[in-house]
């Protein structure tokens, strides 16, 4: 078997970073995708009997199963092989419960990467174990990233045959939303903070399960009612986390994520602006300091929004804020400097904090700025906590603004995407969700003629 071998740790670190996951829910629409992937079946079948034969037969049940594999994984190195950032490559958790949701098996994986690099349809890396620290000689922060997958020129020849490409692969296949996991729970991240791991994904059920899924397929049926100027259709998946903790009861974490491919979230504020729905122009309302502001209600206090939360004299408004986003995620002050300082923050302000302040002073002015940050604890009063208030407040808004208004809406986290016309009538709906559940009212800051104002 032979892996693509990039040429040094700084070159794979960019690549793989840049590597979009994987969906594996796609299967053939048209008959151009119809005959592409009843060709390739034919193709991987014949290897396998030639240098992979199996014991005995496959059942009718499996043999369709792996056919639905085999149009799935197609589908996605062709769909991600414009990704010029990430060489074309994509990745996919291998776990047997993280493929549970999608059309490829473990199994199917397995051999789907054994056959086609054999075949040379596919090429895949190793996995990745590099220094991410940015101290010289600090050997204590590594990253470590699965390996990933791409398409051959062999195979996008193949597809081009049928006149299929990456520019119109979803025109061909289309997703199975019955195999789109769209509210997972997720165990803890770990400790180390400053390389945080994806939680593993837990296996939920019961009527709590079953409710909060369905206020999720329900916001997913209302955004498909509407048009939106993205290469794919919007859905949203929920997200529980640390549902290790004790005491867990789809109570922590549970923000929304993209779920389709053209993620809005992922997209620069300034490419969000230009989001059509329905054809008209849409506006971005943003909740300032949404978790510091939630922090200081559970306490019983009311965070002041003048002066500016994060302005403090000496020290870089970004800064403190990073300090403060840092804290939060710890549940603690951070000790060392955060991840977020990282060459993108050098390359736009031309230094890193360290170079210039010391991290206990910062910390300390953050503190006596600040010091409800004295009050987090992890695993008690912490990120997943703030992240569950914030989002309850969003699931609040959204629900409200399409059932009694029948305004559609994209959430990016802390903020909402409605059409300029629904601005007024969105800043009521979500200061009123806050106000309901944590007893204040937030400061909102809004998009409104291609630029940021604050609204009281």
């Amino acid at each position: 078997m032979n892996n693509v071998t990039l040429t040094s740790p700084e070159e794979l670190r960019e690549t793989l970073n840049q590597a979009h996951m994987s969906t594996l829910d796609r299967s053939t629409t048209t008959e151009a995708a119809k005959n592409f992937v009843s060709e390739l079946i034919c193709q991987t079948l014949t290897y396998e009997a030639q240098y992979h034969p199996r014991t005995r037969a496959r059942r009718r049940i499996d043999l369709d199963n792996f056919k639905l594999a085999v149009g799935a994984m197609a589908a996605d190195l062709i769909k991600h092989s414009d990704n010029v950032a990430s060489k074309g490559y994509m990745y996919r958790p291998a776990a047997k419960d993280e493929l549970a949701q999608t059309l490829v098996s473990s199994d199917a994986l397995i051999k789907l990467r054994t056959y086609w690099i054999g075949m040379g349809l596919m090429e895949e890396t190793g996995f990745a174990h590099f220094q991410a620290s940015y101290v010289a000689n600090d050997q204590t922060q590594t990253y470590e990233k699965a390996r990933r997958f791409r398409a051959t020129p062999r195979l996008l020849e193949m597809a081009q045959n049928y006149q299929l490409t990456a520019a119109n692969i979803s025109e061909h296949f289309e997703r199975s939303h019955k195999h789109v996991n769209v509210l997972q729970v997720r165990g803890s991240k770990g400790s180390n903070y400053a390389l945080p791991q994806r939680g593993k994904l837990i296996k939920q059920s019961g009527i709590k399960f079953q409710e909060r899924r369905a206020e999720v397929e329900t916001l997913n049926r209302q955004l498909a009612r509407h048009r939106f100027s993205l290469s794919d259709k919007p859905m949203l998946r929920r997200i529980f986390n640390c549902g290790d903790r004790k005491g867990f009861d789809f109570n922590l974490g549970g923000r929304f994520y993209c779920a389709s491919d053209d993620d809005w979230m992922q997209m620069p504020k300034e490419k969000r602006r230009a989001i059509l729905i329905d054809g008209e122009p849409t506006c971005e309302i943003d909740v300032s300091s949404s978790q510091l502001s939630i922090l200081y209600a559970i306490k019983g206090e009311t965070l002041a929004y003048d002066p500016d939360p994060y302005q403090i004299d000496g020290i870089p408004r970004e800064v403190t804020k990073r300090i403060v986003v840092a804290s939060i995620g710890r549940g603690k002050p951070p000790s060392r400097w955060p991840r977020s300082f990282n060459e993108d923050f050098i390359a736009e302000h031309g230094y890193h904090p360290r170079d210039r302040y010391k991290l206990k002073d910062v910390v300390s002015s953050v503190l006596v700025r600040h010091p409800i940050l004295s009050n987090l604890e992890p695993d008690r009063l912490d990120w997943a906590v703030l992240q569950y208030e914030e989002a309850e407040c969003f699931l609040t808004a959204m629900q409200r603004l399409y059932e009694l208004h029948e305004i559609p809406s994209l959430p990016v986290h802390d903020s909402l995407i409605v059409r300029e016309r629904d601005h007024e009538l969105t800043l009521d709906v979500l200061k009123d969700a806050y106000k309901e559940r944590l007893g204040f009212i937030p400061q909102v800051k809004t998009n409104m003629g291609g630029g940021f104002a604050m609204v009281a």
